[in-house]
This record gives structure tokens, sequence and C-alpha cells, in this order.
């Protein structure tokens, strides 16, 4: 089956949908969920494409997907995005602030720093259409003196095209947000995780600790985190992520951060025995519409590939466990 960027897929396997967005190879892509706000990788062989470009159903041609056939599909916007050069070290890592082109036009832009009463010019120029720019590298020391960016976009193109409005954004930068890992995700532009906020509109970087009532109401919900982890025998550890057994309540809480939630327990309890050669841990994610563990797999795949993984046993546990062995 052909697939080509911007269609709209069902998974066969899954109980998921969402829009492709990268070629990764030949046999599989990305594909955008948007009520989980990250990308998959999927193989071709496993989707089903519901509408595209040529109209419901699959496309008319049998061919299989090449580099030739795909056009990346802009967002029609710019981004300010904020990559950290060590995401397993958010307090101590220095992190790139690019500038993301993300429409079919270019665009001329003037980039500057203020902390509330002077401007400090940093950047200007031509920003392709669906391409990044590096603004520059700096430290969280050097970040708190950046109270904000403010970014100011014209767009133009050689000969006929239909002029949009300029962009003229502020984004608020509070340092102590970049130390929270729940809010990086992937995103098609880099292989490592970052921070993405559109420049459509001001917008705020914010510290989640910034007021008491926050503190508190962060305080509340560690107090109801359960127990989550068993020895069935000496070396392996049992962590059980789903929601009920990780949080008390989930009242007020979107399907997005449940999952960041469980994602965070997952990196944590890696990190924790990631020094721990032969150690043997498996992770109870359950089968439900598969998204957990795609994401867990994911991670396996990328951040932490040098451990090695498999299903756990069937037996045990059905299609809903990973087995994660400390290499």
């Amino acid at each position: 089956m052909e697939v080509k960027i911007g269609d709209i897929v069902k998974f066969i396997s899954e109980k998921l949908e969402g829009k492709v967005t990268s070629l990764i190879d030949q046999n599989t892509v990305n594909v955008y969920c948007e009520e989980y706000g990250f990308e998959i990788p999927a193989a071709t062989n496993d989707l089903v494409v519901i509408k595209s470009e040529f109209g419901n159903g699959t496309p008319p041609t049998k061919s299989p997907v090449s580099a030739s056939s795909i056009s990346v599909e802009p967002a029609d916007t710019l981004y300010l995005a904020i990559v950290p050069e060590n995401f397993q070290n958010l307090a101590g890592c220095r992190y790139d602030f690019h500038l993301i082109n993300d429409t079919s036009l270019t665009c001329l832009y003037t980039i500057s720093y203020d902390n509330g009463e002077k401007y400090n010019g940093i950047s200007a120029g031509n920003c392709n259409p669906g391409s990044t720019l590096l603004i520059g590298t700096y430290t969280l020391k050097e970040i708190e003196r950046i109270k904000n960016i403010h970014i100011q976009a014209l767009f133009y193109q050689k000969g006929l095209f239909v002029p949009r409005k300029p962009v003229e954004s502020r984004v608020k930068i509070t340092p102590a947000s970049f130390q929270k890992s729940g809010a990086y995700k992937h995103i098609r532009w880099f292989s490592e995780m970052a921070l993405l906020r559109p420049l459509e509109k001001e917008t705020d970087i914010e510290e989640k600790l910034s007021t008491p009532e926050k503190l508190l109401q962060e305080k509340k919900l560690e107090a109801t985190v359960r127990p989550t982890s068993v020895q069935p025998t000496p070396n392996v550890l049992e962590i059980d992520l789903h929601a009920d057994r990780l949080l008390e309540t989930t009242a007020g809480m979107e399907n997005k951060d449940i999952l960041e939630y469980q994602l965070d327990v997952f990196r944590k309890t890696l990190e924790e025995y990631k020094l721990r050669k032969g150690k043997k841990i498996v992770f109870i994610h359950g089968k439900g519409d598969g998204v957990l563990r795609q994401r867990i797999l994911w991670e396996l795949q990328t951040r932490y590939k040098r451990f090695h993984h498999q299903d756990a046993s069937f037996k045990q546990y059905g299609y809903g466990a990973t087995l994660v062995t400390i290499k």
C-alpha cells in the first residue's frame, strides 16, 4: 500500500489513528497521534489510509513508498524549539534555541532578547521554507538573564504568492520549566526531545512551580502515588504502569498528561537501575489502545537502545508487558 505524508491513517493492530508526518524508510513512516501529542513509528503494512489528498480510501496507485513521492506538508506556522544537548542532565547541560519555519514561504526575521526594559538584538536574516535555524546555545545561568525572546517575521516568495500576516511574538522564559522532562516531546525536525512553541501568538514557557498554589498541588500529586513495584523473583523487578496503580485519581488530567506521568516512572526506573548489569525489569503497560506500549518501545529503540528488550512472558502477562534487561 502506498502511504503519503499528509494521509490520515488507522492502525490495524491498535486502536489508533493519526496523520503521516515523515518517511523513515521504504516500509516505515512516522504517524502523529494528535490525542497524545507525539509521533509513532509504524510499518506501512500495519496502516489503512482513511483519508488522503486523493479523497477517502487508499490512493489509486499501488507502488511502494519512495523518497521521491514524499513531500512534507507544512503546518503553516513558525515555531521556537528548545533542544537540550543532554536530556539525561537537564540541570547541567546547554540548550539550543531554534527558529523553525514550517511554512511554504521564506520568512524575513529579527530576533532579540529583552529583560523587560532593554532589547538586545541577536539575529536577523532569511529562513527558508521548511527549515530550521539555530539562534544560539545557552546554559541555564545564561538563560536566567533572558526574560523574553522577541521574534518578528515577514513572509515572501519570488513570483506569485498569497501574502500572509506578519508574525510578532514575545515568548516569556522561565528556566525552571526547562528541567521538567514531561514537557519535552519528539518532533520531526530533531532526533532529540524538544520543547516546541508556536509563534502565532504570545506564549509562555511556564515555570510550573512559580506559585505556592502550584507547589502545593504538585506535592499533593506526589502524595497520591502508590507503590508500583514488587519482586516476583530475586532478579526481576515488576513495574505496573497502569494509571490506576500509579495515581489515586486522574481527575482533571488529560490523556497526554497521564501518558507523560507513566513514561516518567518508566524513565526514572531505568535511570535508577542503569548500572545494575543483568537486572531484569518487567514493565506492565497493558494492551489497551497500545499507545503506552508504542511509546515505551520508541524510548527503548532510541534513548535506551543499549538495553535489551523483548515481550515478557505471554503466559504470565499476555501481550501487556515488556521485559528489559540492563546491559
